[in-house]
């Protein structure tokens, strides 16, 4: 795995082919994810960088569910396979590909293979890391996962699977809690 300064020039790079509030939002996953990993055993280092890159599909230009894919390509091309899966999972909370707020601007080929990925993987620790802290931060600080939630419906609409997706959210939550001993709320201050 490419270590974090690797993975700040990385980011750098992406944002000089598209800017945008997308920056500041996956340095945040990456610090929440780091403070997570700090308390809970996990590998902080490892957080940042995957938090850092979770997002990266979008250095290519404004795209909905589409980031995933590319973020997925372009660290597959790089080696980094651990980073790339990541840019997979990071919005799937419950591995079904309909389970996403914004919409569906891949093909139909594109949307079966990242179905039959999805069903193919298991989710670790870092996975779920990366989920939860995707699900609390803003481009500018953090806020509860309910705000996000809401949030999030207003700008793409209720579906079908938005309640399943709003029961992962909060499962993450707790199981962090319980992995941390305390509210995961409490490292927003930090």
């Amino acid at each position: 795995m490419m270590n974090r300064e690797q993975a700040e020039i990385l980011l750098r790079e992406a944002e000089q082919r598209n800017s945008g509030s997308w920056i500041g939002h996956s340095k945040k996953v990456a610090g929440l994810a780091e403070k997570i990993a700090e308390r809970s055993g996990m590998d902080s280092d490892r957080s940042y960088i995957l938090g850092l890159l979770h997002d990266i599909g979008r250095r290519n230009g404004s795209m909905q569910a589409r980031h995933a894919l590319e973020g997925y390509r372009f660290l597959i091309e790089m080696g980094e396979e651990e980073a790339a899966g990541i840019c997979m999972t990071h919005t799937f909370q419950y591995q079904n590909p309909n389970g996403i707020y914004d919409s569906w601007d891949c093909t139909e080929e594109e949307k079966e293979w990242i179905s039959q990925y999805l069903e193919s993987i298991v989710y670790d620790d870092y996975d779920r890391l990366i989920q939860l802290c995707d699900a609390l931060s803003l481009s500018d600080g953090y806020c509860y996962a309910e705000k996000k939630m809401v949030s999030s419906v207003l700008k793409f609409g209720w579906k079908d699977t938005t309640a399943e997706k709003w029961k992962a959210i909060l499962n993450l939550k707790s199981y962090f809690d319980d992995k941390i001993k305390g509210d995961v709320y409490t490292l927003f201050k930090e």
